[in-house]
Order: C-alpha cells, then sequence, then structure tokens
C-alpha cells in the first residue's frame, strides 16, 4: 500500500501540485483512499470507517474519532478546501492515508512518495525484478 502524504514531505511535480490543489470532495475516499468504508450518506452527511478510525462529515465540518473505546476523544475540523489539506489534517492527527492503485496510474512515484523513501522504493523494485545489481 502506499502512502498519502502531504505535498511538502514529497519531491511533487508542477503537476502532483495541481492534482493536491484540486477541491477535496468525498467521493475521493471511493476512488483515491484505500482502506475506507461508506457507513453513511445522505442529506449532506457522510460516514467513513477504517479499522482504526472514523470520519463523519458534515456540510460545515467533519469529525474524527478513533474506534478504541479507550480513547473516545472527538476531534472537530473545518472542511478541507484542497486535497493536501485533508491528507495533512491526517497525518497532524496521525491517521495514515492509503492511495489506491488510481496513484500509480497518473503519476510517477519519484511524485507522490515521501522524499526520505524514493530510493528504498526503487531499489526494493529492481530487487523484486532481479536487477539489484544494477545499483552497483
Amino acid at each position: 500500500m502506499i502512502k498519502a502524504v502531504p505535498y511538502i514531505l514529497t519531491k511533487g511535480s508542477e503537476k502532483f501540485k495541481e492534482f493536491l490543489a484540486n477541491p477535496f470532495t468525498i467521493d475521493l475516499f471511493n476512488t483515491h483512499f484505500d482502506g475506507w468504508r461508506e457507513r453513511g450518506n445522505l442529506n449532506g452527511w457522510a460516514k467513513f470507517v477504517s479499522d482504526e478510525h472514523t470520519l463523519e462529515f458534515y456540510p460545515t465540518y467533519y469529525t474524527l474519532k478513533k474506534n478504541k473505546p479507550a480513547d473516545s476523544t472527538v476531534y472537530m475540523l473545518s472542511i478541507p478546501k484542497e486535497i493536501d489539506d485533508f491528507i495533512t489534517d491526517m497525518s497532524r492527527f496521525g491517521i495514515q492515508l492509503y492511495w489506491t492503485t488510481w496513484i500509480d496510474e497518473n503519476f510517477e512515484p519519484k511524485e507522490y512518495l515521501p522524499v526520505t523513501e524514493i530510493k528504498d522504493y526503487f531499489t526494493d523494485l529492481l530487487g523484486k525484478m532481479g536487477k539489484s545489481h544494477e545499483l552497483m
């Protein structure tokens, strides 16, 4: 699974930056973010659940809470204006987002991976291809 990280942590590209500047919509959960299940969507309200967290979207704000009863704090946040704003919110709260395969179909790994993980990604890829000797 490919981590979604804020643009500032990537090497990025102008094309990727423009994509992340697009307006955030809850439809992105179905096409761009992996691991979330829709549990309701009507009259301006939508609920998405992962194994560890629940997000509930309302017309002017959204809530975030952990699914574990030990931490029942509910955080209320403004609806993100851009995709990158949402990714940054999730990062700030320690919620790991993962891209669907859509990201690979539209961007190169060096555009969306964290700068610190690009070299490891390509090293692993060459190893899987049986070409790790080409690194020398």
